[in-house]
């Protein structure tokens, strides 16, 4: 408190200069009386008693000005008049000051806006109590060719657990039901997740209306019930508390709804409802089945210890032949460790990009200050002369620095407020809905002190060297030629670290690029822009009406002048999804994607058959359970042997062989490899009818003809059952969406690298210009004496081609090693790929050699005689 009431009365001191002056004065006045007054009691006349007491305490103009420095503003004062001369000069250079200004805005305000995500994401607690005990479990199942897979564990391995343990003080389970139909006046598609009663007490949840589930809620025969999400209860119900208690048609059957979510927890899902285990029964007994399980642990308790106790616990499956070669065990991972793991990579690009940035716009400044500094000495030389210290000399340079990156980082706090939102819809990254990004308290405080930093960073080498100057060095360069070799070799450094740092971004660009090239180019197996994609969902619940409906959808469709072919398929072409299962054919097992289709389905895409015959409608009523295989199925189930006739065992049920298609990629471009795929003709399930899962229905048009939205959703409507018209898009939009997120990464790397670089020819052309000017002498000496423009030219390049070369080398080595970071992100591409590292290396290095030329190319023109006579 005392050093904070001292910083007080000092910044006060700066607007009472005149009246702590006149104290001190007048303290020292009653001195001199008093002095004066033992003097004449001493025998002295009041004159003589008066000059001496003033001869005995000095000067007072001395003491008044040392007075002021303790109990004034002291070197605060001091400082403002560093602020009021360096903002004197600016204004005198106002081109100067608005590079300066302007290349620190932008360096701080990307920085900023980025460490607002990076705070939204990284940085900001969860807002459960006591989030780091909150874990989630998994178990670390050996496989027979080595090493461990996690896998969800089961409702009886969480049984257990409870039985046997008191590592926790809560356990819950929890899986997501897909999307479902909430019935109403107009339908509408809910995603709903099913939890156990503990889930939500685990996380400290308070209902914002209504009551939590029960475990009596998790009885098969209890009353269904569920809660909404805030943002359902607001859009769909009004905000109405007369919600509580109503009864509404979800999946086909009523629900109570009991309770409404409080606004910040996991507001992604629509609808909660009870988990029920005799509903679960894969979930009940098989690990890795789409469950999870999350649990808190007791306060002391470790997660190491919790694994010991969980492992010794945990259920034993019947033996395998042949049996693993370790144990299965039990891993905890904190619930905030698995929101690192997800933004870590995205974000640690995003702030290695920007961070480079930034140390580029600094080295811009630093190089600009420098270059302005040599033009200076005169001035240090006569502060000096008058009695200036090497210390006042570096706080002055210093001070002017850090009102430019004031200014700047101001102005880049407000470009960061005002670009956020425009970035975060734009960034390939989600957050959380409970982490709005923002410009926060803590945001703002980072980014002063980074402005701080940032100022430091670029003034003190400046600053450093000019108050190195000797006083008679300065004094004889200041009448002759400004500059002289001040800037030489620190500009040349400078442009070193410019380029090698342009090289580190611009890799990381190119491979994206290179990588997204690939990506979009690669061969799906089938093309895109043939077909439209219409998801669809009838209301009413029941397989009859789902197997009559997508039948007669296909069927009218068909029928239509325009449509040249129509089928459906469980997944449209290009989305993730699909159910997986073991084939068995000829004693031989092979894990298969099953997809169920409506004939039409590759005829739409174009796709022939390779042997055999696609599906027909007769297929749909046909006793005989036939299938069609992909190439690679057909070929890992009967090696050797044509697969046409042959007898399939999927999922327990024979199934002939009719024909056979060619591999194509059915997830988004990159998102996974070609797989074996089995298709057969459509068969309702009731488990995934109450998930809402339907099917998408794929319309190819006529060359020439065409088919609007709203024709196809008129067509879905007129069929008769209540339907749910999800999404109609085309095979292109499929596609864009599906590398939506290599594209959104790949562009915005792009911009930062094609930023950096834009930078790094700025600073390369302000130094190599500097240095064109502060040779001017030089060069008119050396064509008096006969010097041709070309070696003129040659000189001056030559004083930034090695600091390119340098720095371009260095770059090359340093993207060698930093680009493993966006690794995950590459399709088909490795991090070190020589082509690219060579082309960005080749690039570079083309660009700094003519953003030197530029200036070079204008020294060869200067007339000697103007020259030497302006020397």
């Amino acid at each position: 408190m005392a050093g904070l009431r001292g910083v007080v009365a000092r910044v006060r001191g700066l607007w009472r200069r005149d009246g702590i002056a006149a104290e001190i004065r007048e303290e020292i006045d009653f001195h001199i009386a008093a002095r004066a007054d033992d003097y004449a009691r001493s025998g002295l006349s009041a004159d003589e008693a008066r000059r001496k007491a003033r001869a005995r305490v000095g000067d007072v103009a001395i003491h008044v000005d040392r007075g002021y420095e303790v109990r004034g503003a002291g070197v605060m004062d001091t400082i403002f008049q560093d602020i009021r001369h360096g903002l004197r000069l600016f204004r005198r250079q106002p081109v100067f000051a608005g590079i300066a200004v302007l290349t620190l805005a932008l360096g701080i305000g990307a920085a900023t806006a980025i460490f607002s995500i990076v705070e939204a994401a990284l940085l900001r607690p969860l807002p459960y109590p006591q989030a780091e005990q909150i874990v989630d479990v998994t178990v670390a199942m050996p496989q027979r060719s080595g090493g461990f897979v996690n896998l969800g564990a089961s409702l009886d391995d969480a049984a257990a657990w409870r039985r046997s343990t008191e590592v926790f003080s809560h356990l819950a389970a929890s899986r997501g039901a897909g999307g479902s139909v909430l019935d109403g006046p107009e339908p509408i598609r809910l995603d709903s997740y099913l939890v156990t009663s503990e889930f939500m007490p685990l996380y400290g949840v308070v209902p914002a209306l209504g009551r939590l589930f029960a475990s009596a809620d998790e009885d098969p025969s209890a009353p269904a019930v569920a809660m909404l999400s805030h943002a359902v209860w607001q859009s769909r119900f009004g905000a109405q508390t007369s919600v509580i208690g109503t009864t509404i048609r979800y999946g086909g059957e009523p629900v109570v709804i009991v309770g409404v979510t409080p606004p910040w927890f996991r507001a992604e899902t629509d609808l909660w409802r009870p988990l029920i285990a005799a509903r679960e029964p894969t979930f009940k007994t098989r690990r890795g089945s789409g469950g999870g399980t999350t649990a808190r642990l007791r306060p002391g308790v470790t997660i190491d210890d919790a694994q010991r106790v969980l492992t010794a616990a945990l259920p034993v499956l019947p033996a395998s032949s042949p049996a693993p070669a370790a144990a299965p065990r039990v891993v905890l991972t904190q619930e905030v460790e698995l929101r690192l793991a997800r933004y870590r990579p995205m974000i640690a690009t995003l702030a290695g990009s920007v961070g480079l940035i930034l140390l580029i716009a600094c080295v811009n400044v630093a190089g600009l200050l420098l270059a302005r500094g040599a033009t200076r000495q005169g001035e240090v030389a006569v502060r000096t002369s008058l009695g200036a210290s090497r210390r006042r000399l570096i706080r002055q340079f210093l001070t002017e620095s850090l009102v430019l990156s004031t200014i700047g980082g101001t102005l880049g706090i407000l470009l960061a407020w005002l670009t956020l939102q425009t970035l975060l819809a734009n960034i390939p990254l989600t957050l959380p809905a409970d982490a709005p990004a923002g410009i926060n308290g803590f945001v703002l405080i980072a980014s002063l002190a980074l402005t701080l930093v940032t100022g430091t960073l670029f003034g003190l080498a400046p600053a450093l060297r000019l108050s190195r100057d000797s006083l008679g060095s300065a004094l004889a360069r200041s009448g002759r030629q400004h500059g002289a070799a001040l800037t030489r070799r620190g500009g040349q450094s400078l442009i070193t670290v410019e380029v090698a740092l342009a090289v580190v971004m611009l890799a990381g660009a190119g491979l994206m690029i290179r990588s997204f090239s690939r990506l979009v180019s690669h061969d799906l197996g089938f093309d895109p822009q043939r077909f439209v994609a219409l998801d669809v969902i009838p209301a009413e619940p029941v397989p009859a009406v789902y197997a009559e409906y997508y039948q007669a959808l296909v069927r009218q469709l068909r029928a239509l002048p325009s449509v040249a072919a129509a089928g459906a398929i469980d997944v449209a072409p290009l989305v993730n999804g699909g159910s997986y299962t073991s084939a068995t054919a000829e004693g031989r097992s092979v894990g298969i994607t099953m997809r169920q289709i409506i004939p039409g389905y590759f005829e739409t895409i174009g796709l022939a058959a390779a042997s055999g015959r696609l599906p027909v409608d007769a297929d749909l009523t046909s006793a005989e359970k036939t299938i069609v295989l992909s190439t690679s199925a057909a070929t890992q189930l009967f090696p050797g042997l044509p697969p046409i006739g042959r007898q399939v065992l999927l999922s327990n049920v024979p199934r002939t062989v009719v024909g056979v298609v060619p591999d194509v990629r059915h997830g988004p471009p990159g998102a996974q490899r070609t797989e074996p795929n089995v298709y057969f003709t459509y068969e309702p399930d009731p488990t995934r009818i109450a998930r809402g899962r339907g099917l998408s229905v794929l319309v190819a048009t006529r060359p020439g003809a065409t088919l609007s939205a709203a024709d196809l959703r008129r067509v879905a409507a007129s069929i008769g059952p209540r339907v749910i018209v999800d999404r109609v898009r085309s095979g292109a939009e499929l596609f864009s969406e599906g590398v939506s997120l290599p594209r959104r990464r790949t562009i915005l790397l792009s911009i930062l690298g094609g930023f950096g670089l834009l930078l790094s020819i700025v600073g390369v052309v302000g130094m190599t210009s500097y240095a064109v000017a502060r040779r001017t002498r030089e060069i008119g000496v050396r064509m008096a004496f006969g010097a041709r423009a070309d070696q003129v030219v040659r000189a001056m390049l030559l004083d930034s081609v090695w600091p390119i070369a340098i720095g371009v080398g260095i770059g090359v080595a340093g993207a060698w090693l930093s680009t493993g970071v966006i690794k995950s992100f590459l399709y088909e591409t490795t991090p070190t790929d020589p082509g690219t590292l060579a082309v960005v290396a080749l690039a570079l290095a083309l660009a700094g050699v003519l953003a030197a030329w530029i200036p070079a190319r204008r020294a060869a023109r200067v007339d000697p005689v103007s020259a030497l006579r302006a020397d």
